[in-house]
C-alpha cells in the first residue's frame, strides 16, 4: 500500500499540470487539447501533390504513394519505386522551365 501511494501522487501531479496547461492555453479539458494535438500532427504527416496524383507518408522512412482509378472504379494507392519518384522530380523541373 506504501508504494502505491507515491505512485498515485504522481499522477495526480501530472493531471494538474495537464489541467493548468489546457486551461492557459484556452481548451476546456486536457483530452481536447491532446486531441487537437494529434489531430494537427496527423494533418502534417501527409503531404499531398493532387497535380501528379502522389502523396507521401512519413512513417519511419518517407514512402511515396500514387493513386491510380481502374477502368472498374477500384482505386490503387500503388507504392514509388526510387527511379518513379526521381522521375517525377525531373518532370516538375521541365514543367516549371517552360513556363517560366
Amino acid at each position: 500500500m506504501i508504494t502505491s501511494l507515491p505512485m498515485s501522487n504522481s499522477f495526480r501531479a501530472v493531471d494538474r499540470l495537464l489541467d493548468g496547461l489546457s486551461t492557459i492555453h484556452g481548451f476546456k479539458s486536457p483530452l481536447q487539447m491532446t486531441d487537437t494535438f494529434v489531430k494537427q500532427a496527423q494533418a502534417n504527416a501527409v503531404i499531398n501533390d493532387p497535380e501528379t496524383g502522389t502523396y507521401t507518408v512519413y512513417e519511419m522512412v518517407p514512402r511515396t504513394y500514387q493513386v491510380e482509378k481502374k477502368e472498374n472504379g477500384d482505386v490503387i494507392h500503388r507504392l514509388l519505386s526510387a527511379d518513379e519518384i526521381e522521375a517525377l522530380k525531373t518532370q516538375k523541373v521541365a514543367k516549371k522551365s517552360e513556363v517560366e
